[in-house]
């Protein structure tokens, strides 16, 4: 990627210039932890956890509210590298972390030669607490760790000891909740995990949203006009992962001069923004169970299913009903193979519970009704012969009556209106489904 391009960030944001938004969460989660309180924060994955942690560490942004060095000591550790760690590993490398930090702030801390045990760790944060300093330790991806087979409960039993001696405060990051991280029952019920409140950290708000791309650009000569920010954000949603990809394409194309603010060259970007967002989707997508799929392409459904894919960032209540997060995604799940559904343009059925949604909308239809569309979206873009749509409704009692079809066309193009136009009549061999576009 060109470094010229200022939507170059794909991972965490390491420049304190860079990090953008989330000033409700930051002092939500900071005055949490000022008041020695742990915190366990979910999100999806890239959605900015590892952003928020290392933005917290920084002592600027801690001073506002009494946290910053040498009053506070703030250890982030990254628990990718602890994922199959025995005991001994994990206190080593948070005695590193709290060693590490302490120098920073000019404070002496006497150990003994074993630094991979317990007792040193503990000695350690004796000797800070004894000096009026408070210790956070920041615990990115802590799911590996959770789910580590070599810690047992008497480990995590003793991480939470430290909170009660010496008013230790956590923070820990996960895609999901602790309850559904850890590798066992017995670990689950440790008190470790009982000592946690728990913050989702979710989509930009729509003002985050809308101004990451003025303050991307405000160092450069590029300008986004106000339709095509309008079309970014409908495109790709307030997720900030997203929203650097659609930057990225957007201040590119504009750099080639290949679009202007005509927004009917902006749909010019769909196509090289949704190649770099499928193997994303398609992560969040292959997480999900087939229950929790099922309910995203319908967007109902149990209300767990659906409260789990509203943290998951993929839907989002509007009005009281749920919706996409982003017409990418939309565009993705459409493209999907979902047991017991069948999908093409915009209608999804499911011929089990005999009902019809389009772009999310409910459609009664007749079995009549019903039967005619099943054939059109199974074979959707090819034409249905119109003695094959008569036996899909009346079997093999076929009349020589024309317009008895053709009255059943007419009834379902108005009950499936506004989208009666994706059902083409081909004359004089049937009728097919394809965007109305295409005539």
């Amino acid at each position: 990627m060109s470094l010229d391009n200022p939507f170059f960030h794909r991972g965490a944001i390491r420049q304190a210039e860079d990090f953008h938004g989330r000033a409700a969460q930051l002092n939500e989660v900071l005055g949490l932890l000022r008041n020695g309180q742990s915190v366990s924060l979910i999100g999806p994955r890239r959605i900015g956890k590892s952003s928020l942690l290392l933005h917290i560490c920084r002592p600027p942004v801690r001073s506002e509210l009494g946290l910053a060095a040498p009053q506070s000591l703030f250890v982030l550790v990254d628990c990718q590298e602890l994922g199959g760690s025995p005991p001994a590993e994990v206190y080593e490398t948070l005695l590193d972390g709290l060693l590490d930090a302490a120098d920073n702030a000019g404070l002496s801390v006497q150990t003994g030669s074993d630094m991979a045990s317990y007792r040193t760790l503990d000695r350690a944060l004796r000797q800070i607490s004894q000096q009026g300093v408070s210790v956070v330790v920041l615990l990115d991806e802590f799911e590996l760790l959770a789910a580590n087979e070599h810690l047992t409960p008497y480990f995590f039993a003793r991480l939470r000891g430290l909170t009660t001696k010496y008013g230790l405060a956590y923070l820990t990051a996960s895609q999901r909740p602790l309850f559904d991280i850890t590798a066992a029952e017995e670990i689950l019920s440790s008190p470790f995990f009982n000592v946690f409140v728990t913050l989702p950290l979710g989509l930009f708000t729509p003002a985050e949203a809308r101004s990451l791309f003025a303050n991307r650009l405000k160092e450069t000569d590029c300008h986004f006009s106000d339709e095509l920010v309008d079309h970014l954000l409908t495109l790709v949603g307030p997720h900030p992962f997203f929203l650097h990809v659609a930057g990225y394409h957007a201040y590119q194309t504009l750099a080639q001069d290949a679009i202007s603010s005509n927004p009917e060259l902006f749909a010019a970007l769909d196509e090289a923004i949704e190649v770099e967002a499928d193997s994303h989707l398609g992560y969040l997508w292959q997480n999900l169970t087939a229950d929790e799929q099922y309910a995203l392409a319908i967007a109902e459904g149990p209300v767990d299913n659906l409260r789990l894919l509203e943290q998951q960032c993929l839907l989002s209540q509007k009005d009281g009903e749920y919706v996409y997060t982003s017409e990418i995604l939309r565009r993705y799940v459409r493209r999907q193979e979902v047991a017991g559904l069948i999908q093409a343009g915009p209608f999804v059925i499911d011929q089990q519970r005999h009902q019809v949604w389009a772009d999310g909308d409910p459609m009664p239809l007749t079995t009549s009704q019903f039967s005619i569309l099943v054939s059109l979206c199974q074979s959707a873009g090819n034409v249905v012969h119109g003695d094959e749509l008569e036996t899909a409704v009346w079997g093999d009692v076929l009349l020589n009556d024309p317009d008895r079809l053709k009255t059943l066309i007419k009834r379902l193009r108005r009950a499936v209106a506004p989208y009666d136009n994706w059902i083409v009549s081909e004359r004089g061999v049937g009728y097919t489904l394809r965007p109305p576009t295409d005539n």
